[in-house]
């Protein structure tokens, strides 16, 4: 069973100072081939201008390092009551097609807000929103399989840089240093 770390108050991501934090899903025994979380969307709201809130309504979301900007079903467009800010091109594993384009704003597992995201509607199956690069590219995203299981990670904003072969290097400079000290 997925276990998600979130925080309890939901907080739009308005500026780079905020304190870091973080979501995390672990499958043990299991190398997940699909990385799929909640998410909330809601159409777009300003929250510095303040009023009424609009609903936000939850759905399956998958992550994709592969897609350069995130996508809504007709799903999501209709249970939201969306209307589309105009066309976009967009280009699929299918080709190139011409489509709507619709301002939400979008709330993480973590309760964070991605606030007057532009998204494009596409064509998903088994899940009804994809998370591409242009949310992905604000924070550190990581992935595991230690010990035949799945650890996906995801933190705004970024705060570390994850280079494992200078890890490995830092590794191997470490245990030659610890050798040499035996001889001694």
């Amino acid at each position: 069973m997925k276990r998600m770390h979130s925080i309890s108050c939901p907080a739009w991501l308005l500026c780079a100072n905020m304190d870091p934090t973080a979501f995390t899903v672990r499958e043990e025994k299991i190398r997940l081939n699909k990385l799929i979380t909640r998410c909330g969307i809601c159409k777009v709201y300003d929250p510095v201008r303040g009023g009424e809130h609009p609903p936000v309504k939850t759905f399956q979301a998958l992550w994709d390092t592969g897609a350069t900007n995130s996508v809504i079903t007709k799903v999501v467009v209709d249970k939201l009551g969306l209307s589309p800010i105009g066309m976009g091109r967009v280009y699929t594993p299918q080709g190139e097609a011409i489509t709507n384009m619709y301002l939400v704003n979008l709330l993480l597992p973590n309760n964070i807000g991605i606030p007057s995201l532009r998204v494009s509607e596409g064509i998903l199956k088994g899940f009804d929103v994809l998370i591409g690069m242009d949310i992905i590219s604000l924070g550190d995203f990581a992935i595991t399989h230690k010990n035949d299981g799945t650890v996906f990670s995801f933190q705004l904003p970024s705060t570390h840089e994850y280079d494992f072969v200078k890890q490995i290097n830092n590794s191997k400079q470490s245990i030659k240093a610890k050798k040499g000290r035996r001889r001694h």
